[in-house]
């Protein structure tokens, strides 16, 4: 995870014709989390959104710090379900960041922790 911080940016330029028309912004790659799709130090483009459907690849921040994962839910173990039903007795699923590369285990986000999508990775 890295810090999205307000601030915290760099400017590069890029041709028109290679940034795709329904990107808001760049991020550049840190790590080997998402190789060997996305490779470290490379720029994705994203599109600002809140909501992601299971297998897209997203920005997402949990607990102040900002991932680029693979999006997708499960049900909530037992001991966190209440956790995860709306005022209404409506069960939702508990979301999940997956990488690509496989030395690393999935990320199942806490009920406990915040988290909020940022945006879909467009490349």
């Amino acid at each position: 995870g890295e810090f999205l911080e307000e601030g915290n940016f760099e400017m590069v330029r890029f041709p028109a014709s290679t940034v795709p028309e329904q990107a808001d912004f760049g991020i550049r790659v840190n790590g080997d989390s998402m190789e060997p799709v996305y490779q470290d130090g490379q720029i994705v483009w994203v599109q600002a959104c809140k909501r992601l459907t299971p297998g897209d690849v997203g920005i997402m921040v949990y607990d102040g710090a900002g991932y680029i994962k693979v999006y997708t839910e499960q049900e909530p173990d037992a001991s966190i379900r209440e956790n995860f039903i709306d005022s209404n007795g409506i069960l939702h699923m508990q979301p999940v960041m997956v990488s690509y590369n496989e030395k690393y285990e999935p990320k199942p986000v806490s009920p406990e922790l915040s988290f909020w999508i940022v945006g879909r990775v467009l490349n």
